[in-house]
């Protein structure tokens, strides 16, 4: 369900309702003491490195990333740039230039997400929701939590392949094809840099330029060798 926030004193109510849930799931994720997601057995020897990368990132819980983003939907293509902020289950995506004049500021947590900009604010019950009613095509945000660290998203079959040193080169998962073009080195663990996302109706491409504040920090044994 989406409903536009006009007044004043709901915008503070929402702001209340967003904080709240933000700090549960950061203490949930806390608390928890058990993998957020099951990997996948190795299938064979060659994919052996994925499947140890995968185990740290899955774990993550919480980055800042700074890039671009860009939007091909509706025969128009716009481009701009992208801040994102995730604690847990809380995200802060802060969108200039490609969805209208201005920015374009969204959070939210599971059951709500608000979107701000020059024209007022508006509420759903998800950023899938929010951007199918106000854009016509869908933000994969759950998913892209777990594609931008370069792993499939555990509540859905995926098909992957891989690269020469052991990372995603593509994800096809829930009908969308992810495809990896290239990485970064984020002290010495490879992190996406731009991955291309085609769906119903949109591609996105996205450049992760500057990855930092990631928790826990991901500790992998340079000595390592698959068996």
């Amino acid at each position: 369900m989406l409903k536009m926030i006009s007044n004043t004193t709901s915008r503070p109510q929402a702001r209340i309702k967003l904080i709240f849930l933000a700090t549960a799931c950061l203490i949930l994720s806390a608390c928890s003491t058990t993998p957020t997601s099951t990997l996948q057995p190795v299938a064979s020897h060659a994919y052996a490195p994925f499947a140890y990368k995968q185990a740290e990132l899955d774990k993550l819980v919480q980055w800042d990333v700074e890039g671009k983003l860009a939007v091909f939907a509706n025969d128009k293509n716009n481009s701009g740039l992208l801040t994102w902020r995730q604690r847990a289950g809380y995200f802060d995506l802060l969108i200039s230039g490609p969805l209208g004049s201005g920015q374009l500021h969204i959070e939210g947590t599971p059951g709500v997400a608000i979107a701000t900009s020059s024209k007022g604010q508006v509420e759903a019950e998800s950023i899938e929701l929010l951007f199918l009613q106000e854009f016509g095509w869908v933000f994969p945000m759950q998913e892209l939590r777990y594609w931008a660290r370069g792993i499939p998203h555990p509540a859905s079959k995926a098909t992957l392949s891989y690269n020469e040193t052991g990372e995603a080169a593509s994800i096809h998962q829930a009908g969308w094809q992810v495809t990896y073009h290239s990485y970064n080195k984020v002290t010495g663990l490879p992190m996406p840099k731009k991955i291309e996302i085609i769906g119903p109706d949109v591609r996105l491409v996205l450049v992760l330029k500057s990855w930092f504040n990631l928790y826990p920090f991901p500790r992998l044994n340079p000595s390592f060798k698959p068996q």
